[in-house]
């Protein structure tokens, strides 16, 4: 998928094998001059800076070289994420409140359908908690990969109450990280059965992988959080083998 759009949260889905500058939008920032590899002009002469403005243009300098240090850091740690290869992992927070969210959560079902007609591609089983235990599998029809866009249905029930319920995604092929989404749903009051949709909308054909080739060899892990409290982590891997629903 190449782009999605959710009312309540933001995506950067970039699926199958999109271009790098694709990849790497968010984190744009033009490559430094080697040094050597220009020469420096003669300096022109310089001008007297009035009193009091070389402290303030001091930290404004300051100001900029931080920035520059930040959006660099963001853009390394992004880049040795798609050099590192995993299918991701299944994990459970020791934190006690982390625990009694992650206990009294209950993933009821999720559902795909093409979100220009409302047709029906594909349904989950019911997970159960075992889904924060082991990897799942998911067997999707090949067909969904036509689809200009799909509508995720995501239905649940909390026990507990949670001030900024997210997920944060990462979709990897053949163990290299190619996608990270993110999804917010806010506040959930507790002992509430919710129901959360996001459009996901589909990348150019020329940008997606044939279905064989992904087939089994993408896996998706789905990172759950109260704000900046970490819950779990749970695997899903995709086959794109499946009958569409009847």
């Amino acid at each position: 998928w190449a782009a999605g759009d959710d009312d309540s949260g933001l995506q950067r889905p970039l699926t199958g094998r999109p271009p790098d500058s694709a990849m790497e939008s968010k984190h744009t920032q033009g490559a430094p001059l080697a040094a050597g590899s220009k020469k420096a002009a003669a300096p022109a002469k310089a001008k007297a800076i009035p009193s009091g403005s070389e402290a303030k243009l001091s930290k404004q300098l300051a100001s900029v070289g931080i920035e520059d240090d930040e959006e660099r850091a963001a853009s390394a740690e992004w880049e040795a994420l798609k050099r590192k290869t995993r299918q991701g992992e299944i994990r459970t927070s020791a934190n006690p409140v982390a625990k009694s969210i992650l206990d009294g959560f209950t993933l009821n079902f999720m559902r795909m359908r093409d979100a220009e007609t409302g047709r029906l591609m594909w349904k989950s089983e019911n997970w159960g908690q075992d889904m924060f235990e082991r990897e799942k599998i998911a067997r999707v029809p090949a067909s969904i990969l036509k689809c200009r866009a799909v509508a995720r249905d995501i239905n649940f029930t909390s026990e507990e109450v949670m001030e900024n319920f997210r997920l944060e995604q990462r979709v990897y092929f053949q163990g290299v990280c190619m996608e990270e989404w993110f999804f917010k749903f806010g506040f959930v009051i507790p002992g509430s059965t919710n129901n959360w949709e996001q459009v996901i909308y589909a990348a150019d054909e020329s940008s997606m992988l044939p279905a064989a080739l992904l087939s089994g060899q993408l896996t998706i892990e789905t990172s759950f959080f109260d704000g900046d409290l970490f819950v779990s982590k749970s695997l899903v891997r995709v086959f794109y083998d499946g009958p569409e629903p009847e």
